[in-house]
């Protein structure tokens, strides 16, 4: 039982780590679709961080899979 609550949550945390690759994806096409001036796409550290985990997270998912 315990290990199908933990299971549930990192399915949890890897659909949450694809919503934020999704999100600074979305965010890039934008900025690039722009008509002004190229911008460059800047993160705080804080964001920079989490969206490194997540692509982390993503690929060890991909190579491991999500059970325990």
């Amino acid at each position: 039982m315990f290990i199908d609550i933990i299971n549930k949550i990192l399915f949890i945390t890897l659909f949450m780590s694809v919503f934020n690759v999704i999100r600074h994806i979305w965010l890039m096409i934008k900025i690039i679709r722009e008509e002004d001036v190229p911008n460059t796409y800047i993160l705080p550290s804080k964001d920079l961080i989490l969206l490194g985990l997540s692509i982390g997270y993503i690929l060890t998912t991909i190579f491991t899979g999500v059970t325990i």
